[in-house]
């Protein structure tokens, strides 16, 4: 079997050179941010470029509303697991078609995986990709609690079924994982 690799940023394959003019606090705010990442202001602005482009832009057309995580955990914990579970399986049946075509153009596995990840990303959680032979094996953190898990799993679940891919999930109290088969991933 061979040794699983952990996904690179997609980004650093091909770069150019551009020029900015940039308020001086907003550059100071970057070094700052870059320094607290242990990362450079190159890498960070790459990566806030990418999250706009990839997000920002089309989450807002797409009616992606921000809100505070406490407040999801707390509605959530007020709901009995099959009303979580019913709501999400509900609305995974047409959300996921509908966030695909105005975000990305295009309703697939690799389209919806991509919201997932970018989703998760700029909500705060822990993403990271596990290239296996067989599979690749997505991990998200995001400690927000069981109900959360299970709103995930649910809502992810009922999309790659709409996708026709078997993905298998597991779940905990802060943490969803999903396998999805390599012959369901674009080469």
């Amino acid at each position: 079997m061979m040794e699983s690799q952990v996904e690179s940023q997609k980004y650093e394959k091909y770069t150019a050179t551009i020029t900015f003019r940039l308020d001086s606090n907003v550059i100071a705010k970057l070094k700052e941010s870059a320094r607290c990442e242990k990362s450079t202001v190159n890498a960070l602005v790459n990566k806030l470029l990418l999250q706009a482009v990839e997000w920002s832009i089309t989450a807002a057309k797409s009616r992606w509303v921000p809100a505070e995580g406490q407040v999801i955990k707390s509605i959530l914990e007020r709901l009995d697991d099959r009303t979580v579970t019913q709501i999400a399986s509900t609305e995974g049946k047409s959300l996921p078609r509908d966030l695909c075509l105005s975000m990305r153009g295009n309703y697939g596995i690799s389209e919806w995986i991509d919201i997932i990840k970018m989703r998760s990303s700029v909500a705060g959680f822990d993403v990271t990709t596990i290239h296996n032979e067989d599979e690749d094996v997505f991990v998200i953190r995001h400690d927000m609690g069981e109900k959360y898990s299970l709103h995930l799993k649910s809502f992810y679940e009922q999309a790659f079924e709409d996708l026709g891919c078997s993905a298998a999930f597991e779940i905990s109290e802060n943490t969803l994982v999903f396998k999805i088969p390599k012959k369901h991933l674009k080469k």
